[in-house]
């Protein structure tokens, strides 16, 4: 069914149908706009939510319990989960909006021609109507003067009393009326076929193609605004996998909560060496009330400081102090603060895999629609990113082994690896010739480096520690092996020099404490042999 057959004579209702429907198209695309801004103003304040919540990169390090971390994912997920609004905003406004507002002015200026050119044709019918009302009042006029002329000739001729003359007048008149009523006749007939041949064309044929074509607009204009209402959803179809993965996310975090796991890791960050201390003996009346209440576990040792790393004591010979930085007296001390560092960067690099992660999530969503960006650029920040997790991977692996030495623990596994980079080997050492000629046994491979393995950190130094307390008793050690010192604490010593020994290796780290020339520094335990 067309509108040019069905409905030929309403020509005023298809322009108001016409003009409604358009209407419509500008109100779907304020919906679509407003509901833009909308989300624009959700992902906003999302957004500074996530700001005002999230801790800064201090004190995440600090937050080290289940409870902490969970909440940290969980706002790291609402920050996710506001990135894709935004999307939602992008691709509504790119893909409906825009589309919708064009179909608006390409309607209303196609509906403006059609409308035009029917217009035209109207008033060619209209004109022509006119002119056929005009012939016909000429026709009609004509006629009844033709009419009246005769009625006078017949009149006179009647009357005996008129003369030749003037009969001959009337008769004159009479004859010129008559012939005008003919042509006016004529004319009328003319115009007559004339104006119903335009008026059969305009009805049949001229008017009908008008509104096909208005009607051909009004349909594509409806299954345009179907179609983009369907992308409407389909781009919040899109990110809903995404959504529901950060929401997924969000559960997870939920249940890694662990009281007993947090009770465990405040144990472990606050325990110390100590042993609860003993019996309160029984005093008589009348003698010292003095209560040695000292931790059983320390020992004061006659001219021995505390192990190493031990707090700040006195040169027996020069009579300088130590810097100060290696200030763990117990094992207790050490062990608490490698599981401090531990944890710190285990932080960290769970913080590294969840920016992976997103940056992974995004790759994803740019191959699927390379309309939204390039993956190229997220492939880079993946490739930094896997350099920096590994290099921090590596810190928080050499810190797990030194824990495990600690706590006479199997070492953990080698961390993965992200990037394909691989660490360069350091260079062997020199190599030198034994008397007898062959090449001596290759230096061993020296044990981290203790500024590598514990950080200094402030612990109180017992005041039964004097100042002044001298070694009474002093060891020395032949160098087998050369070493040179490259990490902060560490001393330069070559083979056959005779050093003092200030701190043996006592805690199995694979380093020992000595002297060489006024200076103080560690060495690696296997490269010397005490006298």
């Amino acid at each position: 069914m067309t509108w040019g057959k069905e409905l030929w004579d309403q020509f005023d209702l298809i322009a108001n149908h016409t003009n409604a429907g358009i209407d419509f198209v500008e109100k779907i695309s304020k919906f679509v706009k407003e509901r833009c801004e909308i989300e624009t103003r959700y992902a906003k304040d999302l957004r500074k939510l996530v700001k005002s919540f999230l801790p800064k990169k201090k004190e995440e390090e600090e937050q080290i319990f289940s409870f902490q971390k969970a909440f940290i994912g969980v706002v790291k997920e609402t920050d996710d989960l506001a990135g894709q609004h935004e999307l939602i905003v992008e691709s509504l406004t790119e893909k409906v909006y825009k589309e919708f507002h064009l179909l608006h002015n390409e309607l209303k200026t196609e509906r403006r021609k059609h409308l035009s050119e029917g217009k035209k044709v109207q008033d060619a019918l209209e004109h022509s109507m006119k002119a056929l009302e005009v012939s016909k009042k000429a026709f009609m006029k004509a006629s009844e003067e033709a009419d009246a002329a005769l009625q006078a000739f017949q009149k006179a001729d009647q009357d005996m009393a008129n003369s030749r003359l003037v009969i001959e007048k009337y008769k004159t008149t009479s004859v010129e009326k008559g012939q005008a009523c003919e042509r006016a006749r004529e004319e009328y007939r003319n115009q007559l076929e004339v104006t119903n041949s335009k008026q059969t064309l305009h009805y049949t044929n001229e008017m009908p193609a008008v509104f096909d074509e208005l009607q051909k607009m009004d349909e594509r204009r409806i299954q345009r605004t179907g179609e983009l209402l369907t992308e409407y959803a389909n781009v919040e179809t899109k990110v809903i996998p995404i959504i529901q993965k950060c929401l997924d996310n969000i559960k997870d975090n939920g249940k890694s909560v662990n009281g007993q796991e947090d009770s465990k890791i405040l144990i472990e960050q606050n325990k110390t060496a100590y042993q609860p201390p003993g019996d309160i003996p029984f005093e008589e009346s009348g003698k010292g009330q003095t209560l040695n209440r000292a931790p059983q576990s320390v020992e004061k040792k006659k001219g021995k400081k505390p192990g190493w790393f031990g707090g700040t004591k006195k040169n027996k010979k020069h009579g300088e102090f130590d810097d100060g930085k290696d200030q763990f007296s117990t094992p207790g001390q050490k062990i608490r603060t490698s599981k401090k560092k531990v944890s710190q960067l285990e932080a960290q690099v769970a913080q590294l895999k969840n920016s992976r992660e997103g940056m992974e999530k995004m790759v994803d969503v740019y191959r699927q629609n390379p309309s939204l960006g390039d993956p190229n650029t997220i492939e880079q920040q993946l490739a930094e990113n896997a350099k920096e997790l590994d290099a921090l991977s590596d810190d928080l692996y050499k810190y797990q082994c030194y824990l495990a030495a600690l706590e006479n623990k199997e070492a953990p596994p080698a961390p993965e690896k992200y990037s394909k980079a691989t660490k360069a080997q350091p260079p062997p050492g020199p190599v030198t010739s034994n008397t007898d000629g062959t090449a001596p046994p290759p230096a061993p491979t020296p044990p981290p480096p203790p500024g590598m393995l514990v950080p200094p950190v402030e612990e109180p130094v017992d005041d039964e520690w004097g100042e002044d307390e001298e070694y009474e008793n002093e060891e020395q050690c032949k160098v087998l092996y050369d070493f040179q010192g490259s990490n902060d604490g560490e001393l330069t010593i070559n083979e056959g020099d005779v050093l003092v020994i200030v701190e043996h290796d006592l805690d199995g780290s694979g380093w020992t404490k000595v002297m060489k020339n006024d200076e103080e520094g560690f060495v690696p335990s296997s490269y010397i042999e005490v006298i």
